[in-house]
């Protein structure tokens, strides 16, 4: 049986209803074993903490999305702290810019900084969003070496091989997930193929690009097919790469 870790899915998101655990057994049957849900308001943080603490294979990553970077304040930021010394929580996410959302990028990128001087004191990888802000946040990264120092997740990546081989460099893994699967990609198929093993994760970003966290396992084949590889290779290189940069509280019974 093969063993998958989804870096990024939104078990707790409204449109789930308070559901999402519900959809976990089936996921499980499918030999996906791990699950790590990024934040997106303050408002949702305790609520992704109390979805972790019912069910032993999921854990959390609390943090600011960009689109929401307004909610940031002395509490937020004391909260956060406090956060990461849970056993469940295993990344700062998901945090970075957006420009195409209505708050000014200068705001964000004072949060998206903030949020980052907190993932380095509690040295947690970090799960970055980013959109039409790509040049902004790699000057960030490379100035305060975030890669070197506590790794991260560039989510839901679509950009060129050239920006995921500085990522890498950077010290950072590729979020791999439902973009793959369109019949129009053409960038992430590309970075695919040539990317070292090692920078590869895999993720859904349920449930705004999949339906099930099924879906997954989707992505593993579609990306053992562009590699000519195996799926058991592909979920061994991918879980072994997510283990690397996430400390899971049981990982020494993984996949048991």
């Amino acid at each position: 049986m093969i063993s998958l870790i989804d870096t990024h899915i939104h078990l707790d998101a409204p449109e789930l209803s308070g559901q999402g655990l519900d959809l976990l057994p089936e996921a499980q049957q499918c030999g996906i074993n791990r699950f790590v849900v990024p934040g997106v308001r303050v408002s949702g943080w305790l609520g992704m903490l109390a979805l972790a603490e019912k069910t032993e294979n999921v854990y959390l990553a609390p943090g600011l999305h960009p689109a929401y970077a307004d909610q940031w304040n002395d509490a937020a930021a004391s909260q956060l702290r406090e956060l990461t010394q849970q056993s469940k929580v295993v990344a700062i996410g998901e945090i970075g810019l957006d420009g195409t959302v209505a708050i000014p990028l200068s705001q964000q990128e004072i949060v998206f900084r903030a949020q980052l001087d907190i993932a380095l004191d509690a040295r947690l990888p970090v799960l970055l969003h980013v959109r039409e802000a790509t040049g902004a946040v790699l000057t960030i990264l490379r100035a305060l070496g975030i890669g070197q120092r506590i790794g991260g997740i560039w989510h839901g990546f679509s950009a060129r091989l050239p920006v995921a081989e500085e990522l890498v460099e950077l010290g950072f893994k590729i979020g791999v997930g439902p973009i793959l699967l369109r019949s129009n990609a053409r960038k992430l198929p590309n970075a695919v193929k040539m990317l070292p093993v090692s920078a590869l994760v895999l993720e859904t970003d349920l449930p705004d690009m999949a339906d099930a966290p099924e879906t997954l396992l989707q992505v593993a084949e579609k990306v053992a097919l562009l590699r000519e590889e195996s799926l058991a290779e592909v979920a061994e290189f991918t879980t072994r790469n997510a283990l690397q940069l996430f400390h899971f509280q049981d990982e020494s019974s993984y996949g048991e």
